[in-house]
């Protein structure tokens, strides 16, 4: 491994890929941003992906958008085994979310501007500077702006491609990109389930049909007794009860009431008794007071791991090490969940500088650092794929 890293770093091709990042970092901020303006909620991703597709393009790459809305360019042609890079196109924000970009010193603050706008920037400009010093490479290399990553968009653009690759065979290794950092190596996919509850009931006034079935309260007892069992005590294991609706007035009686509620563990047996007793709690809060109910799931992101033995996550602490960081392999959630769920060599690494606040109107991105990010990126993938 050290031999591969020591050729990648001794082409003079690399180190003219490393100055024009250097030189251009004005140029990639002022992208980020551009990207990041474009509107881009889980199944709303066009408007993102046709610009994703257009960047291509001028990069002299053939990028075609499947089924779904996945943009999807080899860096020469598919061929087989290749070496797969993503950045998802979605963010976790609604359409209507408003962008308003404000500065605190070198920071920018805008919603999705780390997660993924620092993702999706990372991987334009690294093939940019990789085609303007003329790298090839021995593996195929292939670039991926995909959809559905947040939320409700339950990992579907990864999904598609996986269940019917553009490359001969499923073989590959594979990239994610996602949010800011440049020390992290997620090599463990952590297992998530995701749950819709309702709550029934006739509704009425508050005084008049006092004793009718309640919904709010019900599903306020199912979260209780949900939450004080200490499932979130487990190690490598979470919950979160995001939303909770329902109701139209202060003195009716709500015919319905709504919980949606996120399960996540490192170990799949942990997953199914959350599940199972959260199930038994529903019922058993809305048989107290008559009220019907239903749970649907809202999404599934499957448990898995890449081993630190396996070239991928050995080549990316090699590179990581090799730019003066200490690499830290990591537990997330990314789209490196479905690759590593089938065996597949998968990781999900930072894009460089530092972020914070994401999934919130304060999310920040600060690029001071970026270069360290996006040399690491290059490195990975010309030791992976190999130079020619």
């Amino acid at each position: 491994m050290q031999d591969s890293v020591d050729s990648v770093l001794a082409d003079a091709r690399v180190h003219r890929a490393f100055r024009l990042l250097a030189q251009n970092e004005s140029q990639i901020e002022t992208d980020q941003i551009r990207i990041t303006l474009v509107p881009a909620p889980p199944f709303g991703e066009t408007k993102r992906a046709e610009l994703f597709a257009e960047e291509l393009r001028r990069l002299d790459l053939r990028p075609v958008t499947d089924a779904i809305g996945n943009v999807i360019a080899p860096y020469d042609n598919f061929g087989v085994n290749p070496v797969v890079i993503a950045a998802h196109l979605d963010t976790i924000f609604p359409g209507t979310t408003s962008l308003e970009l404000r500065r605190r010193g070198s920071a920018i603050y805008l919603p999705g501007i780390a997660d993924n706008g620092s993702g999706i920037v990372a991987l334009l400009w690294v093939l940019r500077v990789a085609r303007e010093a003329g790298l090839r490479f021995q593996r195929p290399v292939i670039a991926i702006g995909n959809v559905g990553e947040e939320g409700e968009g339950n990992l579907r653009g990864i999904r598609h491609i996986f269940n019917a690759p553009p490359w001969e065979g499923r073989n590959c290794d594979f990239v994610a990109i996602d949010v800011g950092g440049a020390h992290r190596i997620t090599n463990q996919a952590l297992g998530s389930r995701r749950f819709r509850i309702q709550m029934m009931g006739p509704g009425g006034h508050s005084w008049a049909d006092f004793g009718k079935p309640n919904p709010i309260h019900a599903i306020s007892a199912a979260i209780h007794m949900f939450t004080s069992e200490g499932f979130g005590r487990r190690p490598g294991t979470s919950f979160n009860v995001g939303v909770v609706s329902g109701g139209i007035s202060v003195n009716a009686i709500p015919s319905s009431a709504v919980a949606e509620i996120d399960l996540r563990s490192i170990v799949p047996k942990n997953l199914e008794d959350m599940e199972s007793h959260l199930r038994n709690v529903v019922s058993e809060a809305a048989n107290a007071i008559g009220a019907e109910w239903r749970m649907d799931s809202m999404g599934e992101r499957p448990a898995g791991v890449t081993a630190p033995q396996l070239r991928i996550v050995q080549t990316a602490q090699e590179v990581t090490k090799r730019l003066g960081i200490q690499p830290q392999l990591d537990i997330g959630s990314t789209d490196a969940n479905i690759p590593m769920s089938m065996g597949i060599p998968a990781i999900a690494i930072g894009a460089g500088g530092a972020s914070g606040g994401v999934h919130t109107p304060d999310e920040w991105f600060d690029p001071a650092s970026r270069q360290l990010g996006l040399q690491r990126l290059l490195l990975l993938i010309a030791v992976l794929s190999g130079l020619r």
